[in-house]
């Protein structure tokens, strides 16, 4: 019999290979390259070099956020770019919505004086008979 468990896989024994390469090596490259980093800083030469390193982390450190900043600035001027072309585009169009809406409020006007027409005639009718029979009745 063979030595290794039962439940080994292929697929498990390929994903010990794998972990050294895929895992364990950039990790080790990286904590290398950083502890080398920071014993050149410490280490290295004086507080120029020192002041140096500092100056470039500085700059490091900032250009995401100025990238950040100049996406936010693209979009805002792409904003105003829009805004100006609507600003362009918008008095024709009111124009014509405000010229329907008042040839609708206009066409609402006569259709109400219409419907209430016969009401008011009757209204006055009967208001002129009042005033008659009164006049009559002195």
């Amino acid at each position: 019999m063979s030595d290794r468990p039962p439940f080994e896989s292929p697929s498990l024994r390929r994903h010990r290979k794998q972990r050294f390469w895929h895992i364990l090596l950039p990790f080790l490259l990286t904590a290398v390259i950083v502890l080398g980093g920071a014993a050149l800083a410490a280490f290295g030469g004086g507080a120029g070099q020192a002041r140096l390193w500092a100056d470039i982390s500085i700059i490091w450190l900032t250009l995401p956020a100025l990238f950040f900043a100049l996406l936010c600035l693209a979009v805002v001027v792409g904003l105003i770019y829009l805004l100006a072309r609507l600003q362009r585009a918008v008095p024709p169009v009111t124009a014509k919505v405000q010229f329907f809406s008042r040839r609708v409020a206009g066409g609402a006007r006569q259709v109400a004086d219409k419907a209430v027409q016969p009401i008011v005639w009757l209204e006055e009718f009967g208001a002129m008979l009042k005033t008659l029979l009164r006049v009559k009745g002195r």
